[in-house]
């Protein structure tokens, strides 16, 4: 089914949107093409940004803070797009509130966060979601369909990096460990979340890590072995562009995402015997609007959580993710 045409003559909600961010922007983009989505309100600490979100994306409210937002008794669903380390305090806010979430990526700042979110979620009855955009873009979706159908043959072998230059600025969110900065959590979360979606979880992990001075981590390589004994290697950089791909390799041959891997991309064949094939997938936008159309159907079939993005993966992703963090710090190389 195209979730963009899901729920056409369905129920219409209204939509809130906490921190007008970059992102917040792409998603804006992208909920406003859902049939069944009202673009109504959007908050900031400051009313100005605010109200021009709401000028650029036709929202019908700006507000200047998060609370005012959420007493607004229309509001229905939030998509959370503040810093890493406030998604945690914003997500109780709005499950306190009532309202549907969509939070965005890493979900919060450690495992014992997610907890409570979930938790918090359980207890108010309140439907709650990881943003993580990746999983339901067709391109990542057609990836794992290969892989199960057999078409390189028993995988062992994903290659996965995503880097890029950021100049080092020790007030850049992406260095500065008070806005949740390193490249594991803004970037090296996308190859760790396609080696579990494609593997399961991790039974053995390895990092060696670079540090910026700040203390987050500049570079950081990680090596997973899984429980059917398949490998997975991942990089994540702000010191360095990589080939931003996924590389599936199996007896037959290989797999590729192309770059970018954690965007609409190209997918395509690599047979043993010099065979190439691309696969034609078609995605509409960004992207964006997928896990925008997946929380409105789960609020149309009353879930309190996606069987497609369950709560039970966020939390065995960011306990990956802090077990990475921890091993990267212990093993930071200092030249």
């Amino acid at each position: 089914m195209n979730p963009n045409n899901s729920n056409k003559m369905g129920k219409i909600y209204h939509w809130g949107i906490m921190g007008a961010s970059h992102i917040a922007n792409k998603f804006a983009e992208r909920l406003k093409i859902l049939p069944n989505v009202h673009c109504y309100a959007i908050a900031s600490r400051s009313l100005e940004r605010a109200e021009i979100f709401k000028e650029k994306h036709g929202f019908e409210k700006a507000y200047g803070s998060y609370e005012a937002m959420l007493a607004d008794p229309k509001v229905e669903a939030v998509y959370i797009s503040t810093i890493n380390p406030l998604h945690c305090e914003h997500t109780l806010m709005c499950l306190e509130a009532g309202k549907a979430v969509l939070c965005e990526k890493p979900f919060a700042s450690n495992s014992a966060q997610v907890e409570t979110m979930i938790a918090k979620a359980r207890e108010k009855k309140v439907f709650l979601m990881e943003a993580l955009w990746t999983r339901f873009l067709p391109s990542m979706q057609q990836f794992k369909v290969e892989m199960e159908n057999g078409s390189i043959g028993k995988s062992f072998l994903l290659q996965c990096n995503f880097g890029f230059i950021s100049p080092f600025d020790p007030d850049n969110r992406v260095y500065n460990l008070a806005s949740g900065g390193g490249s594991i959590p803004d970037i090296g979360i996308y190859p760790i979340f396609t080696a579990m979606y494609l593997f399961g979880n991790p039974i053995d992990i390895k990092v060696v890590s670079v540090p910026a001075p700040t203390g987050s981590d500049w570079t950081t390589s990680i090596l997973f072995k899984h429980k059917g004994k398949e490998i997975s290697m991942l990089t994540s950089s702000f010191e360095m562009i990589l080939d931003n791909e996924a590389r599936l390799y199996g007896e037959g041959g290989y797999l590729k995402l192309h770059n970018m891997f954690h965007i609409p991309t190209q997918l395509s064949i690599h047979q043993n015997e010099g065979c190439e094939q691309a696969i034609f997938i078609q995605s509409e936008g960004n992207g964006y609007n997928y896990e925008a159309a997946e929380v409105m159907d789960c609020l149309d079939k009353g879930l309190l959580e996606s069987p497609r993005m369950s709560w039970q993966f966020s939390i065995d992703l960011m306990h990956t993710l802090d077990e990475v963090c921890r091993k990267a710090e212990e093993n930071y190389t200092i030249f």
